[in-house]
């Protein structure tokens, strides 16, 4: 049996925006025409972090083209994976993450990518923040045909009113992260702007109507977006093909840290099971 060859390449995405996307192309068949998957991660995070390199290595041996993109504003040197950009995380919001990934299908739709991709056959992966901004985009682009979300949020505003009352007073939110090189901001702009856009991105809406075959995979013990808010996403009248997998025994980060230094069973069968719905909405169709 051949033994896979594992590319990756990194690009940049520069198409006259000030804040050039980064992403990194895996493929076992640089030169085929293949499936793609394009991979969006969620808050605080960026293209390598913790899971999303076994998870893109996986899935590009399984037979895809993977483009595992970060978003332009999440302030991380993509060299050293630290948050050392603070003034851009705090100018993200959830408006420009949606452009920045409809910038990427833009790109991949104009043939600039360096791997040969259909115009269809598109999947979708989104984490946490990333999963809904997954399914946003995924509502309007016809070359996507099957998504995946892994801690899917049934709502863009997740602060209770006395948190939002005391944000709009008092000013940024102020958290620290180990991978920053200071505190970090949230600014009350960035809620104004999930208020704004409250009925286009209702995300039990969007899924209702959405026909394209979604997997949900979600742990039992998430305590950041918690099961209910998925449970939300599946119980409602559906258009579409839809499954969802519960994890027993899993936390948001699917019990693994950033760097991932040893996996665990949780990821495993995450990245099995959206694996196998890939391949039987993508490949098997």
């Amino acid at each position: 049996m051949t033994e896979l060859q594992l590319t990756l390449r990194d690009i940049v995405i520069e198409d006259g925006n000030p804040y050039p996307i980064h992403a990194d192309l895996r493929s076992c068949a640089p030169e085929e025409e293949r499936p793609l998957i394009i991979i969006c991660h969620g808050f605080l995070g960026y293209k390598r972090w913790g899971f999303f390199p076994t998870l893109s290595e996986r899935l590009a041996e399984a037979g895809f083209h993977v483009c595992t993109m970060s978003f332009s504003l999440n302030g991380v040197d993509e060299e050293t994976g630290l948050i050392t950009r603070p003034e851009e995380f705090a100018r993200n919001t959830v408006s420009k993450e949606l452009a920045d990934l409809e910038r990427v299908c833009t790109y991949i739709r104009s043939g600039s990518l360096p791997l040969p991709v259909g115009t269809k056959g598109w999947g979708l992966m989104g984490y946490s923040r990333g999963a809904a901004i997954a399914l946003l985009v995924a509502s309007g682009r016809n070359e996507v045909q099957s998504i995946v979300t892994w801690a899917t949020p049934s709502k863009l505003d997740r602060y209770s009113e006395r948190r939002k009352e005391q944000w709009r007073r008092d000013g940024p939110l102020v958290f620290d992260d180990p991978r920053a090189c200071m505190p970090l901001e949230l600014p009350y702009s960035y809620y104004e702007d999930v208020a704004a856009n409250r009925e286009e991105r209702d995300l039990v809406s969007i899924v209702n109507t959405c026909t394209i075959p979604h997997l949900m995979i979600h742990g039992d013990r998430d305590a950041a977006v918690t099961l209910r808010e998925t449970l939300a996403l599946a119980t409602g009248a559906r258009r579409g093909r839809y499954r969802l997998e519960v994890i027993e025994g899993c936390g948001h980060m699917f019990n693994v840290a950033h760097p991932v230094r040893r996996t665990s069973d949780e990821l495993e069968r995450a990245v099995g099971l959206t694996e196998n719905w890939f391949r039987e909405t993508l490949i098997h169709t």
